[in-house]
Protein backbone atom coordinates (compact mmCIF):
# COMPACT_ATOMS: atom_id res chain seq x y z
CA UNK A 1 0.00 0.00 0.00
CA UNK A 2 1.69 3.09 -0.74
CA UNK A 3 0.39 5.85 1.51
CA UNK A 4 1.93 8.76 2.66
CA UNK A 5 1.10 9.46 6.29
CA UNK A 6 2.64 12.32 5.88
CA UNK A 7 3.97 14.28 3.08
CA UNK A 8 6.86 15.07 4.94
CA UNK A 9 8.91 13.22 7.63
CA UNK A 10 7.24 12.50 10.37
CA UNK A 11 8.12 10.62 14.04
CA UNK A 12 5.69 9.54 16.43
CA UNK A 13 6.41 8.46 19.82
CA UNK A 14 4.55 5.53 21.55
CA UNK A 15 4.85 3.74 24.82
CA UNK A 16 3.79 0.14 24.75
CA UNK A 17 2.37 -1.80 27.79
CA UNK A 18 3.42 -5.48 28.40
CA UNK A 19 3.80 -7.96 31.47
CA UNK A 20 5.02 -4.68 33.13
CA UNK A 21 5.26 -1.38 32.27
CA UNK A 22 8.12 -1.13 28.96
CA UNK A 23 8.64 2.14 26.92
CA UNK A 24 9.14 1.23 23.14
CA UNK A 25 8.91 3.62 20.55
CA UNK A 26 8.01 3.57 16.92
CA UNK A 27 9.65 6.02 14.54
CA UNK A 28 6.99 6.40 11.13
CA UNK A 29 8.53 8.39 8.85
CA UNK A 30 9.09 8.81 5.14
CA UNK A 31 11.97 7.52 3.53
CA UNK A 32 14.43 9.68 1.40
CA UNK A 33 14.19 7.13 -0.97
CA UNK A 34 12.54 3.88 -1.89
CA UNK A 35 12.60 1.81 -4.59
CA UNK A 36 8.70 0.47 -6.40
CA UNK A 37 9.58 -3.02 -4.92
CA UNK A 38 9.37 -1.87 -0.90
CA UNK A 39 6.44 0.19 -1.30
CA UNK A 40 3.22 -1.88 -0.91
CA UNK A 41 0.12 -0.65 -3.21
CA UNK A 42 -3.57 0.01 -1.87
CA UNK A 43 -6.32 -1.08 -3.91
CA UNK A 44 -9.89 0.35 -4.34
CA UNK A 45 -12.36 -0.86 -1.94
CA UNK A 46 -16.33 -1.11 -1.90
CA UNK A 47 -17.40 -1.46 1.35
CA UNK A 48 -20.85 -2.19 2.74
CA UNK A 49 -22.87 -2.01 5.71
CA UNK A 50 -22.46 -5.03 8.04
CA UNK A 51 -23.01 -7.16 11.46
CA UNK A 52 -21.62 -10.31 12.61
CA UNK A 53 -20.71 -12.67 14.98
CA UNK A 54 -18.30 -15.28 16.27
CA UNK A 55 -15.42 -12.51 16.93
CA UNK A 56 -13.06 -11.84 20.43
CA UNK A 57 -12.78 -8.15 20.61
CA UNK A 58 -9.51 -7.51 23.24
CA UNK A 59 -8.40 -4.04 24.45
CA UNK A 60 -6.40 -2.02 22.25
CA UNK A 61 -4.89 0.76 21.78
CA UNK A 62 -4.05 2.48 18.55
CA UNK A 63 -2.51 5.57 16.99
CA UNK A 64 -1.88 7.17 13.69
CA UNK A 65 -1.57 10.15 11.56
CA UNK A 66 -4.76 12.06 13.10
CA UNK A 67 -4.35 10.71 16.19
CA UNK A 68 -0.63 10.58 17.22
CA UNK A 69 -0.88 9.56 20.51
CA UNK A 70 -1.45 6.12 21.63
CA UNK A 71 -5.57 5.90 22.88
CA UNK A 72 -7.96 3.43 23.69
CA UNK A 73 -10.98 3.33 21.79
CA UNK A 74 -14.18 1.83 23.00
CA UNK A 75 -14.94 -1.24 20.53
CA UNK A 76 -18.66 -2.26 19.59
CA UNK A 77 -19.68 -4.85 16.89
CA UNK A 78 -18.85 -5.32 13.21
CA UNK A 79 -20.37 -2.47 10.76
CA UNK A 80 -18.72 -2.59 7.81
CA UNK A 81 -17.31 -5.53 5.41
CA UNK A 82 -15.17 -3.88 2.90
CA UNK A 83 -14.14 -5.72 -0.93
CA UNK A 84 -11.07 -5.02 -2.99
CA UNK A 85 -12.27 -3.74 -5.89
CA UNK A 86 -12.12 -2.86 -10.08
CA UNK A 87 -12.63 0.70 -11.08
CA UNK A 88 -13.19 1.93 -14.78
CA UNK A 89 -13.37 5.39 -15.46
CA UNK A 90 -12.97 7.45 -18.92
CA UNK A 91 -9.58 7.51 -18.30
CA UNK A 92 -8.64 3.85 -17.49
CA UNK A 93 -9.33 1.06 -15.80
CA UNK A 94 -7.70 0.57 -12.22
CA UNK A 95 -7.63 -3.17 -11.48
CA UNK A 96 -7.08 -4.17 -7.66
CA UNK A 97 -4.19 -6.08 -7.11
CA UNK A 98 -4.70 -7.95 -4.02
CA UNK A 99 -7.45 -9.16 -5.03
CA UNK A 100 -8.01 -12.07 -1.57
CA UNK A 101 -6.93 -8.96 0.82
CA UNK A 102 -10.36 -7.67 2.55
CA UNK A 103 -11.57 -5.17 5.40
CA UNK A 104 -13.60 -6.18 8.40
CA UNK A 105 -14.29 -2.85 10.28
CA UNK A 106 -15.65 -2.71 13.62
CA UNK A 107 -18.23 0.65 14.99
CA UNK A 108 -15.72 2.16 17.61
CA UNK A 109 -15.92 5.44 19.58
CA UNK A 110 -13.34 7.80 21.40
CA UNK A 111 -14.86 11.51 21.51
CA UNK A 112 -12.14 12.72 22.75
CA UNK A 113 -10.80 14.15 19.65
CA UNK A 114 -9.45 17.69 18.08
CA UNK A 115 -11.22 19.56 15.46
CA UNK A 116 -8.85 18.59 12.84
CA UNK A 117 -8.60 19.52 9.23
CA UNK A 118 -7.11 17.10 6.59
CA UNK A 119 -5.83 18.03 3.47
CA UNK A 120 -7.20 14.95 0.75
CA UNK A 121 -5.60 14.10 -2.63
CA UNK A 122 -6.35 10.84 -4.73
CA UNK A 123 -7.98 10.17 -8.28
CA UNK A 124 -10.80 12.47 -8.25
CA UNK A 125 -8.78 15.76 -7.54
CA UNK A 126 -8.08 17.54 -4.20
CA UNK A 127 -9.74 18.90 -0.88
CA UNK A 128 -9.46 20.32 2.58
CA UNK A 129 -12.62 18.42 4.57
CA UNK A 130 -13.25 18.29 8.78
CA UNK A 131 -12.47 14.87 10.24
CA UNK A 132 -15.21 14.00 13.09
CA UNK A 133 -14.01 11.19 16.23
CA UNK A 134 -13.42 7.74 14.72
CA UNK A 135 -16.34 5.45 14.29
CA UNK A 136 -14.62 2.60 12.29
CA UNK A 137 -11.39 0.30 13.52
CA UNK A 138 -11.02 -2.09 9.99
CA UNK A 139 -8.63 -4.47 10.42
CA UNK A 140 -6.99 -6.98 7.19
CA UNK A 141 -8.99 -10.16 6.53
CA UNK A 142 -9.90 -13.10 4.88
CA UNK A 143 -12.95 -13.31 3.21
CA UNK A 144 -15.02 -16.96 1.87
CA UNK A 145 -18.21 -17.13 0.47
CA UNK A 146 -18.84 -20.53 1.41
CA UNK A 147 -17.09 -21.52 4.40
CA UNK A 148 -14.79 -20.33 7.16
CA UNK A 149 -11.43 -19.23 5.33
CA UNK A 150 -8.75 -21.63 5.10
CA UNK A 151 -5.81 -19.92 5.18
CA UNK A 152 -1.75 -20.45 7.05
CA UNK A 153 -2.43 -17.12 8.49
CA UNK A 154 -5.03 -15.03 10.12
CA UNK A 155 -4.47 -11.94 7.95
CA UNK A 156 -3.43 -11.09 4.15
CA UNK A 157 0.03 -9.46 4.32
CA UNK A 158 0.58 -6.20 2.70
CA UNK A 159 -2.58 -4.45 4.38
CA UNK A 160 -2.80 -1.80 6.76
CA UNK A 161 -5.08 -1.76 9.83
CA UNK A 162 -7.41 1.25 9.49
CA UNK A 163 -9.41 4.04 11.72
CA UNK A 164 -12.22 5.54 10.04
CA UNK A 165 -13.14 9.17 10.66
CA UNK A 166 -16.37 11.01 9.25
CA UNK A 167 -15.80 13.53 7.05
CA UNK A 168 -17.51 16.98 6.14
CA UNK A 169 -16.99 19.49 3.70
CA UNK A 170 -15.38 22.75 4.24
CA UNK A 171 -17.23 25.54 2.19
CA UNK A 172 -14.93 26.36 -0.77
CA UNK A 173 -12.47 23.74 -0.26
CA UNK A 174 -13.91 20.67 -1.68
CA UNK A 175 -12.53 20.52 -5.20
CA UNK A 176 -13.15 16.60 -6.10
CA UNK A 177 -14.94 15.97 -9.57
CA UNK A 178 -16.41 12.71 -10.68
CA UNK A 179 -15.65 11.19 -14.11
CA UNK A 180 -18.79 11.13 -16.25
CA UNK A 181 -18.98 7.41 -15.90
CA UNK A 182 -17.63 5.30 -12.80
CA UNK A 183 -18.05 1.69 -12.63
CA UNK A 184 -17.07 -0.73 -10.65
CA UNK A 185 -16.40 -4.54 -9.90
CA UNK A 186 -15.58 -6.45 -7.21
CA UNK A 187 -16.32 -10.54 -6.17
CA UNK A 188 -20.05 -9.50 -5.74
CA UNK A 189 -20.25 -8.56 -8.54
CA UNK A 190 -18.20 -10.15 -11.30
CA UNK A 191 -17.52 -10.76 -14.15
CA UNK A 192 -19.49 -7.36 -15.16
CA UNK A 193 -18.86 -3.66 -14.22
CA UNK A 194 -21.84 -1.61 -12.86
CA UNK A 195 -22.06 1.14 -13.40
CA UNK A 196 -22.73 3.68 -10.05
CA UNK A 197 -23.86 7.10 -8.99
CA UNK A 198 -21.10 8.71 -6.71
CA UNK A 199 -21.92 11.18 -3.86
CA UNK A 200 -20.09 13.54 -1.59
CA UNK A 201 -16.93 12.30 0.35
CA UNK A 202 -18.04 11.42 3.84
CA UNK A 203 -15.61 8.84 5.74
CA UNK A 204 -11.69 9.12 5.76
CA UNK A 205 -9.81 5.41 6.72
CA UNK A 206 -5.97 6.16 7.60
CA UNK A 207 -3.28 3.29 8.68
CA UNK A 208 -3.05 3.06 12.37
CA UNK A 209 -0.18 0.94 14.44
CA UNK A 210 -2.45 -0.91 16.63
CA UNK A 211 -1.48 -2.39 20.02
CA UNK A 212 -2.85 -5.84 21.84
CA UNK A 213 -1.40 -7.16 24.42
CA UNK A 214 1.59 -5.38 24.34
CA UNK A 215 2.07 -6.36 20.70
CA UNK A 216 2.60 -3.54 18.40
CA UNK A 217 1.09 -4.53 14.68
CA UNK A 218 2.58 -1.55 12.72
CA UNK A 219 2.14 0.07 9.81
CA UNK A 220 3.40 -1.28 6.56
CA UNK A 221 5.12 1.39 5.05
CA UNK A 222 5.99 5.02 5.68
CA UNK A 223 4.24 6.27 2.28
CA UNK A 224 0.72 3.93 2.79
CA UNK A 225 -1.99 5.81 1.48
CA UNK A 226 -5.19 6.23 3.57
CA UNK A 227 -8.60 5.33 2.03
CA UNK A 228 -11.21 8.32 0.99
CA UNK A 229 -14.58 6.91 0.81
CA UNK A 230 -17.21 8.32 -0.90
CA UNK A 231 -21.10 6.59 -0.70
CA UNK A 232 -22.21 4.70 -3.77
CA UNK A 233 -25.63 3.67 -5.52
CA UNK A 234 -25.83 1.21 -5.86
CA UNK A 235 -23.69 -2.71 -6.23
CA UNK A 236 -25.02 -6.42 -5.80
CA UNK A 237 -24.55 -8.03 -2.47
CA UNK A 238 -24.02 -11.47 -1.10
CA UNK A 239 -26.15 -11.45 2.13
CA UNK A 240 -23.66 -13.90 3.83
CA UNK A 241 -20.10 -14.20 3.73
CA UNK A 242 -17.20 -15.83 6.20
CA UNK A 243 -14.00 -13.67 7.14
CA UNK A 244 -10.85 -14.44 8.95
CA UNK A 245 -8.97 -12.17 10.77
CA UNK A 246 -6.74 -11.45 13.82
CA UNK A 247 -9.91 -11.19 16.24
CA UNK A 248 -11.04 -14.78 14.90
CA UNK A 249 -13.46 -16.27 12.18
CA UNK A 250 -16.76 -15.40 11.96
CA UNK A 251 -20.21 -14.86 9.83
CA UNK A 252 -20.64 -11.41 8.15
CA UNK A 253 -23.83 -10.28 7.35
CA UNK A 254 -24.38 -7.71 4.76
CA UNK A 255 -26.80 -4.91 3.59
CA UNK A 256 -27.27 -2.03 1.45
CA UNK A 257 -27.85 0.63 3.95
CA UNK A 258 -24.24 2.31 3.20
CA UNK A 259 -22.29 1.53 0.40
CA UNK A 260 -19.14 3.22 -0.10
CA UNK A 261 -16.46 3.41 -3.06
CA UNK A 262 -13.17 4.27 -1.40
CA UNK A 263 -9.88 5.36 -3.20
CA UNK A 264 -6.34 5.23 -2.11
CA UNK A 265 -5.75 8.57 -0.89
CA UNK A 266 -2.89 11.15 0.56
CA UNK A 267 -3.39 12.54 3.37
CA UNK A 268 -1.90 15.45 5.16
CA UNK A 269 -2.73 17.17 8.85
CA UNK A 270 -3.38 21.14 7.88
CA UNK A 271 -4.82 22.21 11.37
CA UNK A 272 -5.55 19.97 14.85
CA UNK A 273 -7.08 22.34 17.94
CA UNK A 274 -6.44 20.70 21.08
Amino acid sequence: MSHTISRSARAIGLGVASLGLVAASLAVSQPSSASPKSVPTLDHFLCYSASGKGYSVPKVQLLNLLQPKLFSPTIRSVAMHCNPANKSVPTGVFLARHPKAHLLCWAIAYPNFPQTTVSLTNQFGQGDMTASPPTRLCLPTWKSLTGPPKESTKEPAGLDHFTCYPLTVLPGAYAFHLPASVKVEDQFSFPKFVQVKVGVANLLCVPTVKVVKGKVYKIQAATDKSLMCFPEFTTPIKPQVYDLNQFGTGKVFLTKAHERLCLPTVVKVTTRKT
